[in-house]
């Protein structure tokens, strides 16, 4: 995979999960990276909500990425999914890539009672 893939991929599904993580922060009384988010003057990397001036909670992400792919020749070789069954006279090449990610995701936690129900 190419690196504007890469990049590309991972931000539509952080944005993806962010949306799906607001829908529900809507239905309990939670906001995720809030639009009433404001940075603190006097305490840098800190933020609050400026409507009610309760802190915001940075949840923060660092995920590690796998990336591998496998050739293998053979004469007879049979591949069931991520299972590979080879004769013995073949011969595998495996080329692996890691790659990090990590972000931080603002949330403004619940301030009320309200039950949660999953």
């Amino acid at each position: 995979m190419n690196l504007d893939d890469f990049v590309s991929e991972t931000l539509k599904q952080i944005i993806k999960g962010v949306v799906v993580a607001q829908e529900f922060g809507n239905t309990c009384n939670a906001k995720v990276n809030p639009i009433t988010a404001r940075l603190g003057s006097s305490t840098v990397g800190h933020a609050y909500c400026h409507e009610t001036g309760v802190p915001l909670q940075h949840v923060e992400f660092d995920v590690a990425v796998t990336v591998s792919e496998e050739k293998s020749t053979s004469e007879e070789g049979t591949v069931m999914g991520s299972i590979s069954i080879s004769p013995a006279n073949s011969s595998a090449m495996q080329n692996s890539s890691i790659s990090r990610i990590k972000f931080q995701v603002p949330v403004l936690l619940p301030t009320s009672g309200k039950q949660i129900e999953y």
